[in-house]
């Protein structure tokens, strides 16, 4: 992959509370570098457990399963294992419109391709929920986990990828650079009593796989955990940039210096720091100097710890909402990211 230069930049994690996409389509424009297209988690089709799931053998959306009873579930799992191989193995691209996103399942995105296809914008940005997080989701009609089976865990990791490939590639046809961010929040669960059998290295080969396979389209992968986690496990992994919540986590990521060092020298390597905090009692009172403030300890102290400078930590870093939007009130959801863009122009005045 060819070097890439995101140093400063802002961008969003994916959810507001609209339903109007080309509200938050003109919200996101006015106030990010990378614009992502807007997943309106008001509507049930969007939620994260349901979005990206259109067309995986054996789902059934009101159950939020997978029926590997159906006597249609193998016919199906056939069909996209040779969908699958046409893709990847023999490059034939066209078969990815069978993982398409419709409108029922992601208003945004079509809305967003069309709104913003003559902006010439250098960067953008998509998102989808990440496989570990819909493995352990998800499961079967017993109640079995999908984590916990490996043909089930290869069909997740699999199909993601098919819906990652197809988002990345139609970005792909307006920006030159596309970021796709997969939404990880089930890694904080990584390590409890319930996934305590689930190894790192299963972990990893899971992120892997799909970071790989994009990556020989030239798309750029991102990780967002909103809580804590093995974040050894995200540092080691493929991906380009690690999305956390800063404003409320920082403390719990600084601890994996080597891993973080490791990172960082590495090229196309990027911290996206989540520095506008996403609760609405904490958004309703701060001020946006003192989150400015918070940063800039934190920064310092990263400095310190990892015996690196300023310059080089923020060549390698960008910045977000914590987490995304789409809990807050519409009201509290433009103050976050009137905030994120105060913030990104007091760094450079500073």
């Amino acid at each position: 992959m060819k070097n890439i230069n995101l140093s400063l930049k802002t961008t969003h994690i994916g959810s507001l509370p609209f339903e109007d996409p080309e509200e938050a389509i003109d919200l996101v424009l006015n106030f990010v570098d990378i614009p992502a297209w807007p997943q309106l988690s008001k509507l049930k089709n969007e939620s994260m457990i349901i979005q990206f799931n259109e067309g995986l053998p054996g789902f059934e959306r009101e159950k939020e399963i997978i029926n590997t009873s159906s006597p249609t579930f193998e016919e199906k799992l056939i069909k996209f294992y040779e969908l699958y191989f046409k893709i990847i193995e023999e490059k034939n691209l066209d078969l990815l419109e069978n993982f398409s996103l419709s409108e029922n399942y992601a208003k945004g995105f079509k809305t967003f391709l069309y709104k913003v296809k003559d902006f010439n914008l250098p960067v953008i940005k998509g998102q989808i929920t990440g496989p570990f997080t819909l493995a352990t989701a998800l499961k079967t009609e017993n109640k079995e986990i999908l984590i916990f089976r490996d043909d089930l865990r290869d069909l997740i990791i699999k199909f993601l990828t098919l819906k990652a490939l197809y988002q990345g590639l139609e970005l792909k046809k307006i920006s030159p650079i596309v970021i796709i961010f997969f939404d990880e929040p089930g890694l904080s669960g990584f390590g409890s009593s319930s996934f305590i059998t689930i190894s790192k290295d299963t972990v990893l080969s899971t992120l892997n796989e799909i970071t790989e396979i994009l990556g020989q389209f030239e798309i750029i992968t991102g990780i967002h955990v909103c809580a804590n986690t093995s974040w050894d496990i995200v540092l080691e992994s493929k991906i380009n940039i690690l999305s956390f919540d800063s404003f409320n986590f920082y403390d719990k990521l600084v601890i994996y210096k080597d891993s973080l060092k490791n990172f960082l020298n590495e090229e196309n390597k990027y911290l996206a720091w989540g520095v506008i905090p996403t609760n609405s009692e904490i958004l309703e009172n701060i001020t946006s100097e003192e989150i400015i403030n918070k940063f800039e300890n934190q920064l310092n102290d990263f400095c310190s710890v990892l015996n690196i400078s300023k310059e080089q930590v923020l060549k390698k870093s960008l910045f977000t909402p914590a987490c995304g939007l789409g809990s807050l009130s519409e009201d509290l959801s433009i103050k976050a990211l009137k905030f994120l863009k105060d913030f990104k122009n007091s760094l450079i005045t500073r």
